[in-house]
């Protein structure tokens, strides 16, 4: 038997099924489109409530912002600073 196909042998797709197969797409397409919105606003909306119901259950666990204490002053480093002649002198 003979199996070689040739541009002969293969059926030609009509006007129809072309048209059939391009509206088919494209509302699979469409499809796709409204799926992928339909999960981004759910997972949208589920994490507004997730972040809602933490914050109010840690509203009165976190230390107030801009009414802690200040303490204000200034310093001074006492330290003594060594002097190079008196660092060689130390050195073996």
């Amino acid at each position: 038997m003979n199996y070689a196909f040739t541009a002969d042998s293969y059926p030609t797709m009509g006007l129809i099924q072309r048209v059939v197969g391009v509206l088919l797409g494209l509302l699979f397409l469409v499809a796709v489109f409204v799926f992928a919105s339909l999960a981004l606003g759910i997972l949208l909306a589920v994490g507004l409530v997730v972040w809602g119901w933490l914050w109010w259950r840690t509203r009165g666990k976190l230390p107030p912002r801009g009414h802690g204490t200040v303490v204000e002053g200034e310093y001074r480093d006492v330290t003594p600073a060594q002097r190079i002649e008196e660092r060689d002198k130390r050195s073996p």
